[in-house]
């Protein structure tokens, strides 16, 4: 499902850890309810290397994550469009997806960083059905 209006504001806070060198989303309750495995939940394709930066390198990062704006937001990621780098996915081991969605971050903490990012479906479960044109991202403590 690509949907791609949603009026509600969606504000989470949403944990990710590093293991093994590859990030995955903590979304326990996305795997209880069967609908995707662990490979679903790996986070790659400038996600990871975004997670690097925002975590300075350690294992966990936790964000605060809306789909409105908010005050002390470190980062606005902006949806360029929708695709997948298959041939990544296949040799990381992601599981079998048919789209995903790249955004670009322009600057974290007022640092310019011009990266890209890929996020997967399961960003849809995340966000209630739907891809956000924007989000907007704060780095909380990392406990």
């Amino acid at each position: 499902m690509l949907t791609q209006t949603h009026n509600v504001t969606i504000t989470k806070t949403l944990s990710f850890y590093k293991e093994n060198g590859i990030w995955f989303a903590d979304l326990p309750a996305f795997l209880d309810a069967g609908l995707g495995s662990k490979a679903n939940l790996m986070m790659v394709d400038g996600a990871d290397t975004f997670l690097d930066y925002v975590s300075n390198n350690q294992n966990r990062a936790t964000l605060k994550i809306s789909t409105n704006p908010f005050e002390g937001s470190d980062a606005v990621l902006n949806k360029i469009g929708f695709g997948l780098n298959q041939g990544l996915l296949d040799q990381i081991g992601h599981a079998k997806v048919d789209y995903g969605a790249y955004y670009h971050v322009e600057r974290f903490k007022g640092v310019a960083i011009n990266h890209q990012l890929w996020l997967c479906p399961v960003t849809e479960y995340v966000f209630e059905g739907t891809y956000p044109q924007t989000i907007y991202i704060k780095q909380l403590n990392n406990k």
